[in-house]
């Protein structure tokens, strides 16, 4: 007979795929940029430097069609490399970057209709939690792979080895205020899936 998890796992096929995907990429490249040309250029570039994941953050609120035009260029010309769409605040801009050809949604906040959005439709989204209350909204929703942002604010390491504790089955990409300084430590952490930034970029 099957069980409840097994059940719940083979309705999150989508997610626990791209989970094992970008832990095993380990980096997530943050790309600002409405340029289609510019993104495929960056997409290659990052590739070949062993970088195998990006996001388009969807920040400029009057050109998110250049947005959706990167993503598109990115899967067509660039598709070796996994694209996820980021800083997605909403349900509608949700649906937005999954049309476009986006593979992951990634947010920067919990919010739960966002969630309940993706999550229903077996599409890959990885919200962003800052607290241990949001990290249990997101448990709720069947989702144990998270953003942690922004982390060093939040505490960096030390936050992180302090949610290993009552979080054991969480891990987190982990992003805001990482750089090359620090980056490794952040590697080091068993909690860690990814580790994400602009800083990959350079």
């Amino acid at each position: 007979m099957e069980t409840e998890e097994f059940r719940d796992r083979m309705t999150m096929k989508k997610q626990i795929l791209l989970t094992e995907l970008l832990e095993e990429a380990g980096s997530i490249a943050v790309v600002q940029t409405t340029l289609p040309a510019e993104a495929v250029v960056i997409a290659r570039r990052l590739f070949a430097n062993g970088v195998k994941a990006m996001e388009i953050a969807y920040r400029d609120r009057e050109n998110y069609e250049g947005s959706d035009e990167c993503i598109r260029a990115i899967r067509d010309e660039v598709p070796e490399i996994l694209v996820g769409a980021a800083t997605i605040t909403s349900s509608k801009l949700a649906r937005r970057a999954i049309k476009s050809g986006a593979q992951f949604i990634l947010t920067a906040g919990f919010n739960p209709e966002t969630v309940k959005y993706c999550v229903s439709r077996d599409f890959p989204i990885f919200p962003g939690v800052a607290t241990p209350g949001e990290i249990e909204q997101a448990m709720e929703f069947g989702l144990y792979a998270l953003k942690l942002f922004p982390v060093e604010i939040l505490g960096g390491v030390k936050y992180l080895k302090a949610l290993s504790g009552p979080y054991a089955d969480c891990k987190f990409i982990v992003t805001g205020g990482i750089n090359d300084e620090n980056v490794s430590q952040y590697k080091d952490c068993e909690n860690v899936l990814a580790v994400s930034g602009s800083f990959l970029c350079r």
